[in-house]
């Protein structure tokens, strides 16, 4: 069952995307917040009132454990607004990212920080994946990913 997102929770959300993907807060006040079962977000234009209460409703941008996680659809839906943590690939790295696979990046190389990032190839985002000085560790949905072949 939806409930909407309490106060310190949308508070704690909303600075959380401005300051780790420097999204303005703005961008959220056309929309309103609910947590679903299992702490996600979902973000959604206008809740319609329905004669039966549904499990989930718009888009699920978050997931909340004990840091906020957000989802691909989230970054890809935001993307022209994200400035900041995103990491560019090639596209050899953009084939084992499709096919699941964590990525090993240079951190000299790169102007991201540790924690939860976007990936982007051509100027397009295609996930989110999680940096923690050593490894990209994956974090592209099983059902998005894909075997490549290429040649």
């Amino acid at each position: 069952m939806l409930v909407l997102l309490k106060k310190e929770k949308k508070k704690m959300l909303i600075e959380y995307c401005v300051e780790r993907f420097s999204i303005s807060k703005e961008i959220f006040e056309n929309y309103q917040l609910y947590e679903g079962s299992k702490n996600k977000i979902y973000l959604i234009k206008e809740l319609l009132e329905l004669r039966f209460i549904p499990e989930s409703s718009g888009l699920c941008i978050f997931r909340f454990d004990k840091t906020p996680k957000p989802t691909t659809n989230f970054l890809q839906l935001f993307s022209a607004n994200i400035s900041k943590n995103i990491l560019d690939i090639g596209e050899k790295d953009l084939i084992n990212y499709c096919k699941g696979k964590d990525l090993q990046v240079h951190s000299s190389s790169n102007k991201i920080e540790p924690g939860f990032i976007a990936i982007r190839y051509n100027d397009s985002i295609v996930g989110c994946a999680h940096w923690n000085k050593i490894t990209v560790r994956n974090q592209l949905p099983k059902s998005r990913r894909c075997k490549i072949n290429y040649c």
